[in-house]
Formats: structure tokens, sequence, C-alpha cells
């Protein structure tokens, strides 16, 4: 018989009338964890198990396969830009390209939760009485109906609303520990598709039909609708299943664990977090959990430790010894007893059970043996029983009983927490921009630069800043390059700024983007005179005044606490500010004419700076010829002359022409404030290479500050492209970081910083090694929901990789 008799929301009546409450747990980051943190969410896993005194508890790990394809063509949706014909072209031959390598699928796993509720709270009083009475004559009518007329089965409101009620209470003990979300009906019915073979959607598109009619006091609902997952032929063999359904055939095996060998020991012991990365193929794994209240489990340690000493007595009585096994046993129990009597605790009777499936027997033989191998590794022994296929399957179905005593296993709540359910290796989104994978598990790595502003579930952030950071050579920019190609594709507005020139070639490197590529290249040549000129680059006049003192303040050295020059200063700039046709030379002659010798000199040092090649960019008389233009889809600010300081050279030590590059950025940074106010309905990214520059003077860090917070408020996204975790100045700025990426580093001072920038523990020497041994291209690699993993990015096309590859060309041979 079907063991589902009723769903409602994600409440689940079995045939006996019992009832779960079923939950999805939030898989929560377990990559780089130090041992101190991973005893953290054991003790908090283990708390979650404690907690239910009474009834029973189905754990369930359920492996969804997704396509590749239907990935790809799920994003293309995604795509709404004027280059919308490109990317399409670049997701289908990426689509050619990773089916190829990889195949069709890949393994994604979802963690569930059943608990059985129990309505101890209610008074057995007589109005009690009366109403139980009545729903057991209801449910016996509504049965002899459905034998005798018909196919509807009638569940009473009254007692929803009862288990319902039950069912808050349960929600709230349970959320306080790791993040859950209620199972619907779809979820319910993608399981349970997903059990017999027949599901051919991908999870997120799944709709599982379950109409039902609201009567006066009662709800009813087809039968058929329940049964209709399980529609398919089953034939039961010896060790195996083949389920034929209406698409294909599938053919499954049981695994259940007859003996545990050795001692589990934690950390090590995280079964559910390995077998990610061990298998390349679907396995689910079902754990019904009895619970055995304090008292019950203590007479029955104790009726054991009996058996074993009388073992112990009699083999003493007779002049021999007691066996190794019974002493160890005897050492065990006593050790189990004391525990149990210290904490309080309840044991668990735990029925463990792996399900694995193939397209042919061949198949599934060698997923078989895998599967054995990898627990023989933990010292755990599974089989298969002779004939027992059916009843071990049907325990994976939610609200289903234990189906039998003869592979039990007796364990406490320590050893259920230390299998590591809910922990996850996942990395970014199921769909969208791909941008290469994990290197630990093989799965494809996908993100969505816009989507952490909508507030999306389960995610820990919704910052759009990005950071890319590592020391020279690691691969940074080429992966950030990469990133803002195909988010202009997909659709955003993208403007890099390019101190260094390096993207020079992408016109010639990139032809099927030329319509929609800007480079501008500023040289310091007269026909670009006062191009980055404040009071040019802004139509409104106040903020034009304060980026020309923040430029002016930072080349002169005056601070706005210097009671005699700043306010000299300020004079002459509000004087030019209010003129009719304002540019930054005509502060110097506005200075000139004060006549005092204070403002003599402020004006000579200016204009020894307007007299330097790259001052020609700066410097104007208030009227230009020709604008920058930032338009396209895909825009590229660069200044050619520009010569940016080492990141550790002592500002008091920089060159005129290192003090004016710096003065440079601040002005092309501002050209991203103006650039991200534009339409706030369009996803705008901006790319700032050696962020550094302009993040270590006090004008550039307000600025960067201010397109960071500007950038939430007007769907854009800030992305810094930079050497070092201080180059992000305090927390406030680290704490609007969305997606972090950090390539290798050598430097133990900033491996720890890294390590602590993204939240792991800096002192861990296993994550110290890892980060410093990351190969070209690899990156750590932090997404929005927390999750911590090493990615490999993934250029895919030659082309690509040719255009976004910063590093100096290699002399070839004769």
């Amino acid at each position: 018989m079907f063991p589902i008799k009723y769903i409602e929301n994600n409440l689940i009546w079995n045939q006996s009338g019992e009832v779960y409450a079923y939950y999805e747990m939030i898989p929560y980051n377990y990559s780089f964890l130090s041992s101190e943190e991973k005893e953290q969410v054991h003790n908090r896993f283990r708390q979650l198990i404690a907690q239910q005194r009474s009834g029973n508890i189905h754990a369930l790990q359920i492996a969804t396969e997704s396509s590749i394809r239907a990935t790809q063509e799920k994003s293309k949706e995604l795509v709404t830009s004027a280059l919308s014909d490109v990317a399409m072209e670049r997701i289908d031959a990426q689509t050619d390209a990773l089916v190829e390598m990889i195949g069709d699928s890949q393994v994604a796993y979802r963690y569930f939760f059943g608990f059985k509720l129990v309505l101890d709270d209610q008074e057995m009083n007589l109005q009690n009485f009366k109403e139980t009475f009545k729903e057991t004559i209801r449910d016996f009518i509504g049965e002899v109906n459905r034998k005798v007329m018909g196919d509807f089965l009638s569940m009473s409101d009254k007692e929803i609303r009862r288990y319902s009620k039950a069912e808050k209470l349960l929600e709230n003990k349970i959320g306080r520990r790791f993040q859950f979300r209620k199972v619907t009906k779809n979820d319910i019915g993608y399981i349970l598709d997903h059990l017999y073979g027949q599901v051919s959607v991908p999870y997120e598109e799944y709709e599982y039909s379950l109409p039902k009619e609201k009567l006066k006091g009662e709800t009813l609902v087809k039968r058929y609708d329940l049964l209709r997952p399980s529609r398919c032929l089953i034939e039961e063999k010896q060790r195996s299943m083949k389920i034929v359904g209406e698409k294909q055939e599938t053919y499954v095996s049981c695994f259940t664990i007859s003996n545990i060998v050795g001692e589990l020991e934690f950390p090590g012991s995280e079964i559910f977090y390995y077998q990610q990365q061990q298998f390349n193929f679907p396995v689910d794994t079902s754990m019904n959990i009895e619970v055995i209240e304090n008292r019950k489990a203590l007479t029955k340690v104790r009726n054991k430790k009996k058996e074993l000493k009388d073992l112990d007595d009699h083999a003493y009585q007779n002049d021999s010894e007691s066996s190794e096994t019974v002493v160890e046993a005897l050492e065990d129990v006593t050790e189990l007893e004391t525990d149990l009597n210290q904490t309080k605790d309840s044991m668990y009777k735990i029925s463990y059970v792996i399900r694995v499936c193939a397209d042919s027997e061949d198949e599934l033989k060698m997923r078989c043996d895998e599967i054995r191998d990898f627990y023989d590794d933990l010292e755990i022994k599974l089989v298969r029983p002779f004939g027992d296929m059916r009843g071990l399957f049907e325990e994976f179905i939610p609200a289903s009983k234990r189906f039998e005593d003869d592979y039990i296993q007796y364990v406490t709540s320590d050893f259920i927490a230390s299998l590591g359910f809910g922990a996850t290796q996942q990395l970014g989104e199921d769909h969208g921009i791909y941008i290469g994978y994990n290197v630990d598990t093989g799965k494809n790595v996908y993100i969505q630069p816009a989507l952490a502003a909508q507030g999306v579930k389960g995610s820990v952030t919704n910052a759009l800043a990005m950071a890319f950071l590592g020391s020279l050579g690691g691969g940074k920019s080429l992966s950030a390059n990469m990133i803002m190609y195909y988010a202009a594709l997909f659709g955003a507005k993208v403007l890099i700024l390019d101190p260094k020139s390096e993207r020079g070639g992408w016109i010639e490197n990139l032809p099927e983007i030329r319509d929609q590529l800007n480079i501008v290249n500023l040289t310091s040549e007269q026909k670009n005179r006062g191009l980055l000129d404040p009071y040019i680059i802004y139509e409104d006049r106040e903020e034009a005044k304060n980026l020309v003192v923040d430029i002016l303040t930072y080349l002169t050295g005056i601070s706005n606490k210097d009671p005699e020059k700043f306010p000299i200063l300020m004079s002459a700039i509000r004087e030019v500010t209010d003129s009719e046709r304002p540019g930054l030379l005509s502060v110097i002659d506005v200075l000139k004419k004060q006549g005092t010798r204070e403002a003599s000199l402020i004006a000579t040092h200016i204009e020894s700076f307007a007299d330097c090649a790259l001052g020609i960019l700066l410097f104007s008389s208030g009227k230009v010829e020709g604008s920058i233009s930032l338009d396209k889809q895909l825009n590229v600010l660069q200044v050619a002359d520009l010569i940016l300081p080492e990141p550790d050279k002592e500002a008091d030590s920089y060159t005129i022409t290192e003090v004016l590059s710096i003065a440079m950025m601040i002005v092309i940074a501002s050209f991203a404030l103006n650039f991200i106010q534009e339409d706030r309905s369009v996803f705008k990214a901006v790319g700032l290479d050696e962020a550094w520059s302009f993040l270590q003077v006090t004008q550039g860090k307000a600025l960067s500050n201010k397109l960071v917070r500007a950038g939430r408020a007007m769907n854009a996204g800030v992305y810094f492209i930079t050497q070092n975790v201080d180059d992000l100045l305090d927390e406030k700025m680290k704490n609007n970081i969305g997606i972090k990426f950090a390539f290798r580093s050598t430097d133990l001072t900033e491996i720890k910083k890294t390590l602590e920038f993204f939240g792991l523990d800096p002192e861990d020497k296993g994550n110290q090694e890892r980060l410093r041994n990351l190969e070209n291209g690899q990156a750590l690699m932090q997404d929005l929901y927390g999750h911590i993993g090493v990615i490999q990015f993934h250029p895919v096309f030659a082309d690509l990789f040719h255009a976004f590859d910063t590093r100096p060309p290699v002399e070839k041979g004769a």
C-alpha cells in the first residue's frame, strides 16, 4: 500500500494516521572550516536532533540531476542586451564544449528533514475525547466509502488545523540552529517522481498537480492524484529492481548498514559532505530515526551490559578469558551508560539506507562497487539484503515507516551530527554566466552579477560589489575581464577603468562585439586637453566643485585644517565655479589675481602640475572640443601615460608624475559615479583595475565608498581588482563586498588577512597551504550564500583567453 494518505502544505499523513512536517534544510558552508568551527557545526546539529524528545525523524538526501544543456538554455533567458545574438552563439558553443568535456548532466544535492508531530499538549478532557471519537468514525466511514465507492479521500479541517498549529511551534524550534524552508507539494511530488524514476524536468520547473475540493469542515482529494508520481511497473530482483516508466527504464539498488567496524572519528566522518566530490552519479540516502527517550535508553543499555557481564562471568567460571569482542563491547556499553546518565540525552534507533540507480544493470553494478568501496574506507560495512529491495526502497518515501529491524543501528546524537548532513560544496547559482568549475567536485559554477540586490532566499549579502584579490600573475585580471565581458553580453552596461592600457587590443581580438565596444584611449596630446577637467565632466556645478576641491587639495597637499591656505584655495574655486565658463586653469588665474603671497604660491604650485604632460588632460580653460561618451554596452576608459607608484611605495616619495597619475585615477573614477547613475532598470558594472591606486588616498577612499553605496541603490556593482585585502579600506567597505575571489598569494601575512576577509580561521594551516598552492586561474571563491570553495576559471574559448590574458608575451625561439 502506498504510504502517503494526505498532503497539506508541508504536512504529510501516512496510512497509520501519523503526521510528519517536512522541511528543506538550506545547505550550509563547510569548506575550509577549522576543526573548532566544525565542532561548532557538529554541536548545533546534535542539539537539533536532541531537541526531538519523542517520535521519529526522517532525514532524506536527494540527488537531483541537472542537464547542462537545459541549464545553458535557461541561462539564455537572462540575456537582454543589444549583443543578444553574440551571447546566444557564445552560450551554444560553450554548451557543446562543456558536454564534450564532462557529459550532459551534473548532480546537485538537496536535504530534507521530516519530524513526526506528537500532540502531547492536549488535555484528555471529554470534549477532546468526543472530537477524537468523531474523527475515528469519520475515518472509518471514509475508508469504507473509498473501498466500496470510490477514489476520494476526506480529511477533517479541524485535524489539519491542530497539526498546523503544532508545526508552527516546531518550525520556530528548528530554525534557531539552521536555515530551513517549508516544503511544498511540488517538493514532495518531485521527491516521489525522482524515486520512481519519472522526473523529466529540472527541480525548479517541476509542478505537482494536487487539486482539492473544500467542503464544510472537510477537504476532499482524489486518491489517484496522490498515487500518480508512483505510476510505474516495478520488477523486483534479488538485489535490485527494474522500474519501468512511461519514458524510461531505471535500475535501482538499495544498501543498508550491516556493521560499523571502527569508530568514526570527527572531523573526518562527514559522509554526506565528502561523497559530493567522490561520486559523479546520483546517490540518495534515507535515515529513518526513532527516538528512544533517556529512561528507556538507559534500561536497554543496562540490560545489554548485564548480558555482557554474564558472558564475562561465564568465561571466568570456566577458567577461560573473555573474547576481545566481549571486553570491547563491555567497555563501550559502560561508557555509553555513563554518557547517558550525565547528559540525559536520548538514544536513536536508525535505519540508514542508500539508493543508487543507473540506466543499465552493468552501470548499476559498477556504481554499487564504488559506493561499497567508499564506505569500506570509513570502516562501515554495507549489504544489499536478498529480496528486501522493495521494502528498503519505500523507506525513502516521505512519512513512510521503517521496513525491518534486522539492520538497525543504536546510535547517539553525536553519531548523526558527525555525518555532515546538509554540508555543501556547492558554489554559485544553478544557472547564469558560466565562469568555471569547482576544483573539488568538478561541478560547473554560474553567477548572476545582478542577483544580490534581489534579496534572494538563503543569501547572506545583498551587496553587488565584487573583489578580485591576489599577487601578480595569478589570473585576477583575466577572470575579472571574463566576468565583465559576459555581463555585457547578458545585458549589463559595463565600464572598465584601465590605468595600464592593457585592453586596447580588444577591438581586434573581439570583433563580434565591435559595434558595442567603446575604448577611450586618453593620451597627453593637445587634442585631448581638458577631457578630464571636473568642470567638463559634470554638468552639475556643485558636483564639479567638490571634485575640484578633492583634486587640488590632493595635488597641493593643502589640508582643510590649514587656516591660511585652505580658505584662499576655496575662495578661488568658488569664484571659478560661479563663472560663466569654469575650468581648472581659471583657478590658477583667479589665485594670481588675488595678489597675495600665499595665493601666488598656491597658484604656482598648481601651475607646476598643469605644465606636465598629463596635466593637459586635467586642466582646461573651460572650452573643450568633444567629450567622452560611455553609451556602448562595454566601455573601457584608459589613460596611456599613467605611471602609478608601486603599491608599497611611501606617499611622501611619489614623483610629480605619480601624484598626477593618482589624481587622474580619482577623476576617472568619478566617471564611474556618473555612469552608475544612469537608467536604474539596467544593471551596471564598473571594473576598477589597480584599485589600490586611488583607494590609498583620502579622496579616492571617499569616492570608492560613494560608488559602493550608490551602486546598491542604482542597480550597479563595483568590481575591485587589486592585490591586497588592506586595499579595501575598513570593515565597512569589506562588508559591502558580495562575491569574493582570492588568487594565489605567497605572503603569510596577506594569506591570513585574506582568510579572515572570507570569514575563515586565519591560523588554520590547511587553509593557508591551500591558498598558497593555488594554480594560475584558480581562486578561493565566496558566493552570495557564504559558500566557499576553489574555482578554476574557464574561458572555454581560445580567442577569449588570448584577449583577456594580460601577461606579457613570451619570446619564441628561432
